[in-house]
């Protein structure tokens, strides 16, 4: 039985709605790919005022380069028979500015593990298309390990294996549709990603001999740095982002490939995972558009809480481009956990309203969304939990500010935790979490009289200046308030 009423998306009806943060970030001299995201009924006519030069719009998609480092103000529009909608959008045009707001998009692990193929990436992203999906503002497919072959081709670097024939013309392919292209990769000498009874394992950026001033995990961290070779390989194939991989996460490693990144001809997205400690926090913060300290999500209520908890430690940490990582998400169809004995057909993982509490806490606390399931086998709940333009919204607010506990209640089996975020048009949003084993209720004191939007719904509640809030076991309610 589902507890939380949620909206049923429905993408391609309607008038237009612009579905996008408010500001965007590029590099000057460097390729811009930014496909507008709008749900309505089709067609839809797009239009751009004040196209700075170098960028033009076609068939929803801004692209082209821009030489001279500015603020770039322009007016986005999106027109059918049945109204318009625009936005203003701002284009942040300085050196390594990517990703201001938090990564949406989808990676395979979850959903296709190691045995991912080029076929798999190229049919999910056509999905995201076909079921609206990308009309929400996912903009980013991104390839987790399983890609690697041997080390080769014009730059001495990783090449693909056999199940990623044309990894070049698959980004191509991406690109044409309006999405980025994101790679994963390692310093350590083989990869995560496979039974390290696989022989061989995945390559690494590094070769040689281990270097001892670093853990030996997965055979450690070689004393031959390939940093350049894959980032240039990366960059000649068409990638946007890169997940770097490998535990103790540190800040030598991550310098030594994020540098690399930067020096080629394509903007990259940088991800640092899977222990980035706290005590790096000002690398992270600084330097990593997202930073990950916590276990793989793998579809079960306590590695959930587990995940979840992490975020406390970073809180202070998280700005403008630079979030914190807790993990793709654990909903829908993910291959990976049933091959790995984590849930069963009969139990399926996360109920349905677990599920909106694992899809809120990543969109509230500002983590990167990735979708990570077989698209193939969507339900309509899934398709709403993943389409909900003001849950998102929260996420991609143009303030970038980070929600802060609010109430913080753990006391024997009550646990309910009501965090707050303001957002840049001067409302705030409100989650309320029972993450206890029985129903509980909170009253959460506003400091006026708010109108007050039950996000999840969209649907409208009665002005108050409080929230009763009843939550049975396993729920979250999701507000947005406006002062009157």
């Amino acid at each position: 039985m589902l507890h939380t009423k949620i909206a049923i998306a429905k993408p391609f009806e309607g008038a237009p709605k612009i579905n996008m943060c408010d500001h965007y970030g590029a590099s000057p001299g460097k390729p811009i790919l930014l496909k507008i995201p709008v749900t309505g009924q089709r067609p839809i006519n797009y239009t751009a005022e004040n196209l700075p030069d170098g960028l033009r719009l076609q068939d929803g998609i801004l692209s082209g380069i821009i030489s001279e480092e500015e603020n770039y103000e322009i007016l986005i529009g999106a027109h059918n028979p049945l109204g318009t909608d625009t936005k203003r959008l701002t284009l942040e045009i300085k050196k390594d500015t990517v990703l201001l707001s938090p990564l949406l998009g989808f990676t395979s692990w979850n959903a296709f593990a190691f045995a991912v193929t080029q076929e798999d990436m190229e049919k999910t992203a056509r999905l995201m298309v076909d079921l609206g999906i990308s009309e929400y503002g996912y903009s980013y497919i991104n390839v987790d390990s399983g890609w690697q072959g041997e080390y080769g081709g014009k730059f001495d670097a990783i090449m693909p294996n056999e199940k990623f024939p044309d990894i070049k013309g698959m980004c191509d392919r991406l690109h044409a549709m309006g999405f980025k292209c994101g790679i994963y990769s390692t310093p350590m000498l083989n990869a995560f990603g496979c039974s390290i009874n696989h022989v061989p394992l995945p390559p690494g950026c590094t070769q040689g001999e281990p270097d001892d001033r670093f853990a030996d995990e997965r055979g450690g961290i070689g004393v031959i740095r390939k940093e350049k070779n894959n980032a240039l390989q990366w960059a000649e194939w068409g990638f946007d982002y890169l997940k770097y991989d490998w535990r103790p996460s540190d800040p030598y490693n991550a310098e030594l490939m994020r540098k690399e990144l930067v020096e080629t001809d394509r903007d990259f997205g940088f991800c640092v995972t899977v222990r980035a400690r706290p005590e790096y926090h000002t690398y992270w913060k600084k330097y990593c558009n997202s930073y990950r300290c916590n276990g793989d999500s793998i579809g079960n209520w306590k590695t959930l809480m587990e995940i979840y908890r992490t975020y406390f430690d970073f809180i202070d940490y998280i700005n403008k481009g630079h979030y914190f990582d807790l993990d793709m998400l654990e909903t829908g169809y993910c291959e990976l956990f049933y091959w790995l004995g984590y849930v069963n057909e009969a139990d399926h993982g996360l109920t349905e309203d677990e599920q909106i509490v694992a899809f809120t806490m990543r969109a509230f606390l500002n983590s990167p969304i990735q979708i990570s399931c077989q698209l193939d086998k969507i339900t309509e709940f899934e398709l709403s939990l993943y389409c909900n333009e003001e849950i998102l919204a929260i996420n991609q607010d143009s303030g970038f500010f980070t929600a802060k506990p609010y109430i913080i209640i753990e006391d024997g089996k009550k646990i309910m935790h009501v965090f707050k975020k303001k957002l840049a048009n001067g409302d705030f949003a409100v989650a309320a979490f029972n993450l206890g084993n029985e129903s509980d209720q909170i009253t959460v004191y506003l400091d006026e009289v708010c109108s007050v939007r039950d996000v999840w719904a969209k649907e409208d509640c009665a002005p108050a200046d409080k929230l009763k809030i009843v939550l049975p076991p396993h729920t979250v309610r999701v507000y947005r308030l406006k002062p009157d």
